[in-house]
């Protein structure tokens, strides 16, 4: 199935049970099926993400209302929306899971939909400042829609195929939780609301256009959290907390802080013991530790701890250290500059989709280049492409 998010997007509202507004009606109007083109002059697909990889979408759709007619209309409809269980509502609820089931399939991430909501009402501002915009907006929670790792947080696999928006659609995008934009791509078309894309509120895309496959792709920063914030939060009693995180204030006396001290402790515990093997371990090697406190032992106390520490694994290895994009580029480099694709995912033990996303966007960089080879492809490094005429690669 192409543009896998493109038919859910257009067809939440492909048929639904709305009065035609402005047209005479009798007592008992008859609903017709419409689309979002048909009936509402504005519609936006909002996506806020959250650092745990879900995203709340919301689909919201506006109709100017310019008689009284229309206005009363809307009114009607608008009442009968919000205490009844609608087909409209019904059908926006079975999509978004149909959504997220294929994007589960396709992604091998678990997603599901849930916290499902909807209002409809008159706006006296609306999207484009109208006087008076009749108003429809549905929600629903998205798990596992992004992925990440460390303080990054990124969404695009999904759109597996790509994404279209027609005439009159917005795609807008939002960090939640303090995070920042990373990257937005593909930049062109795109609209910030800021300065820079890290200092923006929001990235938007507008239509009619269609997107590449996996695009939008939107990558996240988290803020860094030192243990100065993380006291000062603890101690404020739940300030700036996001929603559903239950609101947990800081207690002397709660089980976590029994936990986390008994933690400390046995962390101190585990590096005395460390430290007297290593203390073992030198008199065994016939340097010279004195147990004791005397001060005749200063040299043989220093060659012991640098023996000590040189012998140490470090805390965070060099591997660790690097990201994303320098991992990759220092794997092709030790297996002589390329690589196939499916390799590079063996190697870093990362999913498939992500091997994609970051390769495609390292292409667009031109940190790498594709060469598609039968069914595979094969990453390389500049300079060290493989010839068309010749043998592919080996590795």
């Amino acid at each position: 199935m192409r543009r896998l998010l493109a038919v859910g997007l257009i067809t939440v509202l492909l048929i639904a049970s709305f009065p035609t507004f402005g047209t005479a009606q009798s007592n008992a109007p008859t609903p017709q099926k419409i689309t979002t083109s048909q009936e509402f002059d504005d519609v936006e697909f909002h996506i806020l993400v959250h650092s745990d990889s879900t995203a709340i979408w919301t689909f919201r759709y506006e109709k100017t209302l310019e008689t009284q007619q229309e206005r009363k209309q809307f009114e009607e409809f608008a009442q009968n929306f919000n205490t009844s269980d609608t087909e409209l509502y019904k059908n926006f609820r079975e999509n978004a899971v149909e959504l997220t089931s294929t994007a589960n399939n396709r992604t091998k991430r678990k997603m599901t939909a849930g916290n499902f909501s909807k209002r409809a009402f008159i706006n006296q501002a609306g999207l484009t400042g109208d006087t008076t915009r009749g108003v429809v907006e549905m929600s629903f929670r998205w798990s596992g829609f992004a992925y990440g790792s460390g303080n990054t947080t990124v969404f695009g696999d999904v759109f597996q195929g790509g994404l279209y928006l027609g005439d009159n659609q917005k795609l807008v995008v939002y960090p939640a939780d303090g995070m920042s934009f990373k990257s937005a791509q593909p930049p062109k078309g795109r609209s910030i609301a800021g300065d820079t894309l890290a200092e923006s509120d929001s990235v938007s895309w507008s239509g009619p256009r269609e997107f590449n496959d996996q695009r939008p792709m939107v990558k996240f920063s988290s803020p860094p959290q030192s243990s100065s914030s993380t006291s000062t939060t603890s101690t404020t009693g739940g300030a700036n907390v996001p929603p559903g995180s239950g609101d947990e204030r800081s207690d002397s006396n709660s089980p976590m802080m029994f936990f986390i001290a008994a933690l400390v402790v046995l962390i101190g515990l585990a590096a005395v013991f460390a430290w007297r093997q290593g203390s073992l371990g030198s008199l065994s090697s016939g340097r010279s530790t004195p147990s004791g406190g005397g001060g005749g032992g200063g040299a043989g106390g220093s060659a012991a701890t640098e023996s000590t520490t040189n012998s140490a694994e470090p805390a965070v290895s060099d591997e660790e250290l690097l990201t994303d994009e320098a991992r990759v580029k220092k794997l092709l480099r030790e297996n002589g500059g390329r690589m196939k694709q499916v390799n590079i995912v063996d190697e870093t033990g990362w999913s498939k989709s992500k091997v994609s996303m970051l390769l495609s966007e390292m292409e667009e960089d031109g940190e790498i280049s594709k060469l598609r080879v039968g069914r595979e492809n094969i990453i390389s490094l500049d300079g060290h492409e493989p010839d068309a005429a010749g043998s592919p690669l080996d590795r």
